[in-house]
C-alpha cells in the first residue's frame, strides 16, 4: 500500500498541482469579475459529475465479478446508457442554471460543456479494474497528463478568447484528453454490450451516489451561489479563489486515500482485524492532514494569497483558515466512507450529506440576517460537525468495526478547529490552547500506528519484530 500509495500520491499531486496554476493564471490574466464568472463552470462541471456519477470506477474495484472482461463490457454499456441520459439532460438544465447564475448571457458556453457525459460514456473502466491487483500505471498516467493538457490550453485560449471563455476550452481540453487515456496502456480491447440485470445493479449501486451529488454539488456550491448573489461577481471571484486553495488539497488527499484503500478494504472486508488495522490508519493519515491544512491555513495564508493570486485577492485572505477549517473536517469524514463502500453500501454519504445539507439552508439565514460572510461560514463548520458524527456512526455499524479512534480524533481536531477560530476572530492567545491540542491529535496517531505492520519490520529478526511491535 505504501509503495502504491507513493506513486498514486505523485500523479494526484501532478493533477491538483495542474488544476491550481491554471486557476493562478487565469486569476492573474482576468480581472476579479471575469475570474469570478469563469468560477461558474467549474460550479457548472460540479453539477455535470453529479449526474453521471453512478459510481462505475469505484464498482469495477469493488465488485468481484469485474475480473471477467465481459461483465467489464456491460458496465461500459450502463456508462454509455448514463452518458446518453445526462447529456440532453444537462442541455436542458442549461439556461435555468444561467438564471440561478445571473449569467443569462453565458447559456450557450453552459451548453458546450453538456458534451462533457458523451465523451465521459467512452472511458475505458479497464483503467480502474487494474487497480483491484494493484496496477495503477494506467490510472497514473491518466492523472499525470490530462490536467497538465487543461493547463497549456488556457494560453492560446486567451490568446484566441481574451476573457473568461478561456477556462471553459481549457476545462473541454482536460475532460477529453482524461477520456482519451484510459484507452492507452490497457488489456483487453474496449468492449460494449448493454445487459438490464447489470444496468438495475448499476442503478442500485449508483442512485445512492448520484443523491449523494446532488447535495455535494448543494453543499459546495451554496456558498459560492450565495456569495455571487449578495455580494456580487467580484466577491465570487475572491471567494472561489479561497475555496480552491482550502479545496483542492483534500480533494487531493481523499482521492489518493480512496485510490489506495479501496481495494485493500474490498479485498479484507471480511478480516476484522486487518480491515480495522486498515480503515484506523486512513483516518490517522486524515486526521493529520486535516491539522496540517487548519495550522498552514493560519501560519501562511496571507503569503499564500499575495504571492498566488495578487493585491487583489487580499480580502479573500480573511477567509482562509475559517474555510480550511470546514474542509478539515469534511475531509475527516472521508475514510468511514470509503469503509462503507468496500462492504457495497454506497448510502453512508448520501446520509452524512443530508445531515451536512442542513447547513445551507442555516448559511442563507447566517448571509441574510448578518450581511456577513463569517457567520455563512460558521454555519458551515457546525454542519460539517454533525456530518462527520453520522458518516462514523453509519460506517461502524455497517462495516462491523470499532469507531472509537475515529471518535477521538473527530472530537481532537472539533477541539483544534474552535481554537484555530478563536485565533481568527477573537485573541491571538489561543495559540496557547491550539498547541497542545494539535500535539495530543499527533499522540493519539502515533498510539495507534502498527509499526508491525511497516514494510521494513519484515526484514528484521522475529525477536526485533517482537520488540517493534510492542513499541
Amino acid at each position: 500500500m505504501l509503495r502504491s500509495g507513493a506513486m498514486v500520491l505523485v500523479a494526484n499531486v501532478v493533477d491538483v498541482a495542474a488544476v491550481l496554476i491554471r486557476n493562478i493564471i487565469l486569476a492573474r490574466l482576468l480581472p476579479v469579475e471575469q475570474f469570478g464568472l469563469a468560477a461558474t463552470f467549474s460550479i457548472l462541471m460540479t453539477m455535470i459529475e453529479t449526474f453521471q456519477n453512478v459510481g462505475l470506477n469505484r464498482l469495477v474495484v469493488q465488485d468481484a465479478r469485474s475480473d471477467d472482461p465481459a461483465f467489464v463490457g456491460r458496465l461500459h454499456g450502463a456508462q454509455i446508457a448514463v452518458g446518453l441520459v445526462a447529456a440532453p439532460l444537462l442541455a436542458a438544465l442549461a439556461y435555468p442554471f444561467a438564471l440561478i447564475m445571473g449569467t443569462p448571457g453565458m447559456t450557450a458556453a453552459y451548453l458546450l460543456l453538456a458534451l462533457v457525459p458523451l465523451a465521459n460514456a467512452f472511458v475505458n473502466l479497464e483503467t480502474f479494474r487494474m487497480q483491484r491487483q494493484g496496477r495503477f500505471g494506467p490510472q497514473v498516467l491518466r492523472s499525470m497528463l490530462s490536467q497538465p493538457v487543461g493547463l497549456l490550453a488556457v494560453f492560446p485560449a486567451y490568446w484566441w478568447l481574451g476573457d473568461h471563455r478561456a477556462a471553459l476550452v481549457a476545462i473541454i481540453a482536460q475532460q477529453s484528453a482524461a477520456m482519451l487515456l484510459t484507452h492507452v496502456n490497457v488489456r483487453p480491447i474496449f468492449r460494449i454490450a448493454f445487459d438490464r440485470a447489470v444496468m438495475r445493479a448499476v442503478a442500485a449501486f449508483g442512485w445512492p451516489l448520484i443523491v449523494n451529488g446532488l447535495l455535494m454539488f448543494a453543499i459546495l456550491n451554496g456558498d459560492r451561489i450565495i456569495v455571487l448573489h449578495r455580494f456580487g461577481p467580484a466577491a465570487l471571484g475572491w471567494f472561489s479563489a479561497v475555496v480552491m486553495l482550502t479545496l483542492t488539497p483534500a480533494n487531493l488527499i481523499v482521492k489518493s486515500l480512496q485510490t489506495i484503500t479501496l481495494p485493500a478494504l474490498s479485498r479484507t472486508a471480511g478480516e476484522a482485524g486487518a480491515f480495522q488495522r486498515i480503515y484506523d490508519g486512513g483516518s490517522n493519515a486524515t486526521a493529520v492532514a486535516a491539522l496540517a491544512a487548519v495550522l498552514g491555513s493560519l501560519l501562511f495564508g496571507h503569503v499564500v494569497i499575495a504571492l498566488l493570486f495578487g493585491s487583489k485577492f487580499m480580502p479573500a485572505a480573511a477567509f482562509l483558515a475559517p474555510l480550511a477549517c470546514m474542509n478539515a473536517l469534511r475531509l475527516l469524514r472521508a475514510m468511514p466512507a470509503i469503509a462503507a463502500m468496500a462492504h457495497g453500501e454506497t448510502r453512508n454519504p448520501l446520509y452524512a450529506n443530508l445531515v451536512r445539507a442542513l447547513g445551507v439552508p442555516a448559511a442563507v439565514a447566517a448571509a441574510a440576517l448578518t450581511g456577513t460572510i463569517e457567520a455563512m461560514i460558521v454555519a458551515g463548520i457546525a454542519a460539517e460537525i454533525a456530518g462527520a458524527v453520522a458518516a462514523g456512526a453509519l460506517a461502524h455499524q455497517r462495516a462491523g468495526i470499532s469507531g472509537a479512534h475515529y471518535n477521538r480524533l473527530l472530537l481532537s481536531l472539533t477541539l483544534c478547529v474552535a481554537a484555530a477560530l478563536t485565533i481568527v476572530w477573537g485573541s491571538g492567545y489561543a495559540w496557547l490552547l491550539l498547541v497542545p491540542l494539535a500535539v495530543m491529535l499527533l499522540l493519539q496517531c502515533a498510539a495507534r500506528l502498527d509499526v508491525s505492520a511497516l514494510p521494513y519490520t519484515a526484514r528484521l529478526p522475529s525477536s526485533l519484530r517482537r520488540r517493534s511491535h510492542r513499541a
